[in-house]
């Protein structure tokens, strides 16, 4: 059998996967399936590809927890890897008979009639960065959590904390179980939430110190803290997404993949633009855009535009034209242009001296600096290099 430009497709899961090969016909309806396996275990996944695929067929999957580990593993057998979009893709109708076997071969089918994108496969520096920052997003998440059961425990026993009293300091326990007298059971859940928080806390710490660390010491990350407006996380987070800023030819592609562009209307002769859609990186859609809304209440070079815009169409859609300049301007610095944009020497150096501090004195005296001023110095030189 010649094992040439057919498509096979893959239905992965933790496990295991099963997998469809099909030969191609004039369309994807008259494509015609050879054979088919069902229920392979995952480890074998090298066995199976080099028995039933060749180096000219492409292999198919759909976007989940594993496909871009699953891709690299058959990419290592040099494999052609496609990654369907697993939202666009499930819009697709299903069968009445729904199991592993024939989800195989609707992928492949899919792929044919191109009517799933392609997913970018990430390189392995974007893939650990994406992982990173979804371990702070986590941590974040379950820091607020346990905070606020912390506070509403305490508010059920009519217990108010003074002001400025920070909960996720390790000594706080000792201070709370003084506040009243409590049973042993309370006393028990307040040192398991406490220990909980401490310890999220101590996680997201030394995630930030390890993102601060990422820009301070890569020129591509660095030059985007001249941005207005674009803190630790939003530009870990914007470089994490972004991966290769060559897969977008133009500014507005990017900002369509953060889902900031608005949706086109259009019927008969009537034509206009809608509101946002729920699509793109939602995660760093929502970090533009509080970024956005805290420059609309500082001075900056995009203030005086934003406010503007805010008289003629509200904050809130202000805020979102904000959100797209700036992600029009990382486009931009990314490729190297000059651009209006771009913080105050003043507020750069606070910038620059708020990474510092999330490295510590210590990590900076282990680089050759006597002091944070020094450091901080040494990067604004720096930035001053660039275009």
């Amino acid at each position: 059998m010649n094992k040439s430009n057919r498509v096979i497709g893959l239905d992965v899961h933790p496990d295991s996967f099963a997998g469809a090969v099909l030969l191609k016909g004039k369309d994807a309806a008259s494509a015609r399936v050879v054979s088919t396996s069902r229920r392979v275990e995952l480890p074998e996944l090298e066995k199976w590809a080099a028995r039933h695929t060749g180096e000219q067929d492409v292999l198919v999957l759909e976007a989940s927890g594993n496909a871009f580990a699953v891709a690299e593993r058959l990419r290592v057998l040099q494999r052609q890897v496609v990654i369907l979009d697993s939202h666009r893709a499930g819009k697709v109708g299903k069968a009445y008979c729904a199991n592993d076997r024939v989800d195989a071969i609707k992928i492949a089918r899919i792929y044919l009639t191109a009517l799933s994108p392609v997913v970018w496969q990430p390189d392995a520096k974007t893939r650990e960065r994406r992982e990173v920052f979804s371990a702070y997003q986590a941590v974040v998440k379950e820091a607020t959590r346990l905070k606020q059961q912390l506070r509403s425990m305490l508010n059920e026993h009519c217990v108010r904390l003074e002001s400025g009293f920070r909960l996720s300091h390790p000594s706080a326990i000792n201070r709370l179980l003084k506040l009243r007298e409590w049973t042993p059971v309370r006393a028990m859940l307040l040192e398991q939430l406490h220990r909980g928080l401490v310890s999220a806390q101590a996680r997201r710490t030394r995630l930030r110190r390890y993102m601060a660390q990422e820009v301070l010491d890569e020129p591509e990350l660095l030059r985007l803290t001249r941005l207005c407006g674009i803190s630790l996380i939003t530009l870990y987070g914007l470089s994490a997404s972004i991966g290769d800023i060559k897969r977008f030819s133009n500014s507005r592609k990017l900002s369509a993949y953060f889902g900031l562009n608005p949706s086109v209307e259009q019927t008969g002769n009537w034509e206009g633009e809608g509101a946002l859609k729920r699509h793109g990186r939602g995660a760093l859609r929502a970090l533009l855009v509080q970024s956005a809304k805290k420059l609309l209440r500082v001075n900056n070079p995009l203030q005086k535009w934003g406010l503007a815009v805010a008289t003629r169409r509200g904050r809130n859609k202000a805020a979102v034209a904000v959100a797209r300049k700036l992600c029009v301007a990382v486009w931009h610095v990314t490729q190297g242009h000059v651009i209006g944009a771009i913080e105050r020497m003043t507020t750069l150096h606070t910038k620059l001296h708020k990474l510092a501090t999330e490295l510590g004195l210590n990590t900076i005296k282990s680089q050759g600096y006597e002091t944070k001023e020094a450091f901080v110095q040494k990067k604004l030189f720096v930035l001053r290099s660039y275009a």
